[in-house]
Order: structure tokens, then C-alpha cells, then sequence
């Protein structure tokens, strides 16, 4: 049905077994206005049950004015697609990072990534919304704050590889089993 040709499918078929891991995804971009924005670099990390393996990162730098070193957006986003595979992508502010992408992912794919993707923020509010005691008052959703609350540590430096390390902390913090305590 699309135009894209069959090998834009590849990063589909994982070798291996790829079953119950995530990907953690961030990008860099040049704004936060998608209209203007372009990708300056992204970082993904794979999440195998409670372990976030490090070893095993994407980190790209994408060459453009400014900045000679890197590759093009599109070759990026290619390196991130053998990367993901069919594997589900988890982020902060997942939507920005992926209609960032969208333009190269449409090139490649010639449709928007099939992937299930899971807000890390959606998992917070989900989680706050349970516990409040007043589950109407509005909720700070901010990286920083969801950092603080969940009482993970700091970046040391900003980059997409420890925002993409620390969303993924976050996820494993959210998406585990509560006590009776809550």
C-alpha cells in the first residue's frame, strides 16, 4: 500500500529475541517550534526488564550549520530504526521527538513509525492522579519535577544520552508494581 520499498521494513525484523525489551528515545533539536526546528542529535537505550543497558546506546550527532561533525538527519534516523526495531519506544515529550523525526521516518518508511510508543509523564500523571488526595488540582508534569518526586539523581550533563537514560529510570520507577503503601 505505501510507496516506500520493501527494505524500509528491515528494521522491523530483529535478530534475535527482542521480546519485553523498550526503547528509550531523546533528541536535540535547534527549537522547540516544530515548524523551524531540526534535529541536532539523538540517543536511545534499551530497557530489558529492570536493567537499562547503557552498553548497548544510540548516540548520534547530526552535521548542520555549525556543526561539521555527524551525520545527516536521515542517516540518524536510519541508525535509530536498526535500533528500535519492532521493540515499543518510550519518552519525555515522545510526541515532539517523534514529529521531529517524522519527515525522515516518512522518507524511509513512507508511513509514521508503527511502533507503541509510552509517555513517561502519562505514567506520572496516572500515578499522582491515584494517590491525590485532591486528584483535581492541577499537576506539575515538568522533567525536573517527575526527577525530583520519583527521587532519581540529577543529570550531570544535559544530553539526549542521559535525558534517554534518566526518562528510562523513570519508566522503570513508573511502570513497577506499587505496594499497599502506594
Amino acid at each position: 500500500r505505501h510507496a516506500a520499498p520493501p527494505e524500509a521494513y528491515d528494521f522491523m525484523q530483529e535478530a534475535g529475541d527482542c521480546s519485553g525489551e523498550l526503547v528509550c528515545l531523546d533528541c536535540e533539536a535547534t527549537s522547540l517550534d516544530l515548524r523551524s526546528a531540526q534535529l541536532v542529535s539523538l540517543a536511545a537505550v534499551r530497557i530489558r526488564g529492570n536493567r537499562v543497558l547503557t552498553s548497548s546506546a544510540l548516540r548520534v550527532e547530526v552535521a548542520g550549520p555549525g556543526r561539521s561533525d555527524g551525520v545527516s538527519a536521515l542517516e540518524a534516523t536510519q541508525a535509530l530504526l536498526r535500533h528500535i526495531g519492532p521493540r515499543p519506544i518510550v519518552g519525555y515529550w515522545l510526541d515532539f521527538d517523534l514529529e521531529l523525526l517524522e519527515p525522515h521516518l516518512d522518507h524511509l518508511l513512507g508511513c509514521p513509525l508503527p511502533n507503541a510508543t509510552v509517555e513517561v509523564s502519562a505514567l506520572y500523571h496516572e500515578r499522582m492522579r491515584r494517590q491525590a488526595r485532591a486528584p483535581h488540582r492541577p499537576l506539575d508534569l515538568r522533567f525536573e519535577t517527575i526527577r525530583r518526586e520519583l527521587d532519581l539523581p540529577p543529570m550531570e550533563q544535559p544530553t539526549p544520552l542521559a535525558h534517554a537514560v534518566l526518562t528510562a529510570l523513570m519508566y522503570l520507577k513508573l511502570a513497577a508494581p506499587q505496594d499497599a503503601r502506594g
